[in-house]
């Protein structure tokens, strides 16, 4: 009944019991108990029009008439909302974008640097391209006034001009660089390699010019080829005291990803001291840990407890109680060596040894 005052005289004619049968699909939203079933209300339908009169038929279309267009007013309402809301995000991801637009402008805009004299030219966002580095830092817009700068206001870099340059060409190559082909770390002369050492630590990018983690995976992924195969391609060469286990040409795999499986790389046994030496060709390394793994089968007369690790010209001795249930070491670190990278090492056992695995980690970088 309360629809019914919404529509004046054209409906006041009407008895409740009428009015119900007039439109019983309206009335049944306005009363508290459940709607009458369908076939129900289509009697209902069927009997008042056998019996309304013109007035009662006329009455009930106004009221049907004037519900319908309440609620496709309210359906317009909810539209217009929806659009309002639409429109907003609309403006919210316009703005957003010129936004993004400035920010990138400013990034990448044009840098001119003196380097030692020498004028050299790149972009805002390949320094800031190492990010943490004191280098992303210095360019990242926030320290501009505090740069040093030569008379054409260009920002005085004082190092070394070919030395920064390999610097800056290999941020450029990690800017289009993959997991498939990534960007080869420079290579440098021996003669200025400690000076190249000192300009990367100054910056801050060791952790981007020396790559940390497995070394033999890591020389493997640069060089593009099986990691248990670096001597085949000419990136290792590998050196035994004597050797009484798996042919020569197959020493290598020792450093592959899984190692021997029921083999080992190992001595004549019964010859001592033994050692296993790797020279790299192509890179320095600097060790920080290691893993040796035994044959088991023979653990107990043939794997010393205890060898002196080489780093270059750096040693320390090194310990582990090899056994049938332990025949592991797992991630063993090596301490006390500098910052220095190297291209040699040697593992010395005083007795002899059977290895299945040898894993170094550490930092690469190409020589």
């Amino acid at each position: 009944l309360k629809n019914r005052s919404l529509f004046g005289s054209r409906c006041r004619h009407l008895s409740p019991e009428r009015w119900y049968r007039c439109f019983p699909t309206l009335a049944s939203g306005s009363r508290r108990h459940n709607p009458a079933p369908l076939e129900m209300q289509e009697q209902q339908h069927d009997n008042f029009i056998a019996s309304a009169s013109y007035e009662e038929l006329a009455a009930a279309v106004s009221l049907r008439v004037a519900v319908d267009a309440e609620r496709t007013a309210k359906k317009l309402l909810d539209i217009q909302a929806e659009e309002n809301q639409l429109k907003q995000w609309q403006n919210w991801l316009e703005e957003t974008e010129r936004s993004i637009l400035i920010v990138a402008d400013s990034v990448d805009d044009v840098v001119e640097l003196n380097v030692g004299g020498q004028l050299m030219t790149t972009t805002r966002a390949v320094l800031c391209s190492a990010e943490g580095s004191y280098l992303a830092g210095m360019f990242s817009g926030n320290f501009d006034g505090g740069l040093k700068r030569d008379k054409e206001n260009r920002v005085f870099i004082d190092f070394d001009p070919p030395l920064f340059a390999k610097v800056l060409s290999h941020l450029r190559l990690r800017r289009f660089a993959s997991p498939d082909c990534p960007a080869p770390l420079p290579h440098v002369p021996e003669e200025v390699r400690a000076e190249y050492d000192i300009m990367v630590k100054y910056f801050g990018l060791e952790s981007l010019m020396c790559s940390s983690g497995n070394i033999f995976h890591r020389i493997a992924e640069l060089a593009g080829v099986p990691q248990a195969k670096l001597q085949t391609h000419e990136l290792i060469v590998m050196t035994l005291s004597s050797t009484g286990g798996v042919p020569a040409k197959n020493h290598e795999e020792v450093f592959g990803n899984m190692g021997f499986h029921e083999r080992s790389l190992e001595n004549k046994y019964g010859s001592h001291p033994n050692s296993v030496s790797v020279k790299f060709l192509e890179h320095r390394v600097r060790v920080e840990a290691m893993e040796l793994r035994a044959k088991v089968s023979d653990i107990a007369q043939h794997m010393s407890r205890q060898w002196t690790f080489h780093h270059g010209n750096e040693m320390t001795s090194m310990s582990f109680n090899f056994s049938r249930i332990e025949p592991h070491t797992g991630r063993m670190e090596v301490p006390g060596f500098g910052p220095a990278f190297v291209d040699n090492l040697m593992w010395s056992f005083p007795g002899d040894f059977c290895l299945e695995h040898m894993v170094i980690h550490g930092r690469v970088m190409a020589k």
